[in-house]
């Protein structure tokens, strides 16, 4: 029964969701040193994300036929939930310092925003087919988070960031774990993406990083 290990990752990152203007702009009502446009990118685009998480962790606990799916669900409801809270804060502050957001430059696959939930609430497998939706999900999620520990600025941001590289990197380790044991190999989308995927920009910082593989 892995509940410990679940509600862990819940609490962790609960626990851990505690610009640079453009040289010469120099005007008082800018956005501070300590934030850029993909910090708002960042926060813009991860609230979706986890709309898109916490609507399919509210169909597992519907569908879901093992209580440790069951149990991951309550535990990424609980966490993103309070992770967008903090998301549309600070998106809030950011737009009204009169940044705009910069593209992160991520195609809806990379960020794992395809999911087809029609396939998942009718699928005969649920519990791996939640699985294999939320594992490549997740995957996104870091490389959002990574792109934002390369390019951004805003301490609340990175510290948010640095908080979802952690706890859905157990995560995905967790299902994969779980999918072995239940269905003799890992999710086909594979395990937590490489480090190296996300490149830092090295002029513009809304361009030139390197998305590299998907973790398959």
């Amino acid at each position: 029964m892995a509940t410990a290990a679940v509600l862990t990752l819940g609490a962790a990152g609960l626990a851990a969701c505690g610009g640079d203007d453009e040289a010469g702009s120099g005007t008082a009502s800018t956005a501070p040193a300590a934030a850029n446009g993909t910090d708002l990118a960042f926060a813009a685009d991860m609230i979706g994300h986890h709309d898109m998480a916490v609507q399919t962790a509210e169909t597992a606990k519907e569908n879901a036929s093992r209580d440790e799916i069951v149990e991951l669900a309550d535990a990424i409801i609980t966490t993103q939930t309070a992770e967008k809270a903090q998301l549309e804060k600070a998106q809030s502050r950011l737009t009204d310092e009169g940044l705009k957001p910069e593209d992160l430059g991520m195609s809806d696959a990379e960020m794992g925003m395809d999911m087809d939930m029609e396939m998942l609430t009718s699928s005969a497998a649920f519990d791996r087919t939640f699985i294999d939706m939320m594992v490549p999900h997740h995957q996104g999620a870091i490389r959002m988070a990574r792109i934002e520990l390369a390019r951004g600025k805003d301490p609340e941001l990175r510290s948010l960031a640095e908080a979802v590289v952690a706890a859905q990197s157990k995560e995905i380790e967790q299902m994969n774990a779980w999918r072995k044991q239940w269905y003799g190999a890992v999710s086909p989308a594979g395990g937590v993406p490489e480090e190296d995927e996300i490149k830092p920009a090295s002029d513009d910082p809304g361009m030139g990083h390197d998305m590299g593989g998907d973790g398959q």
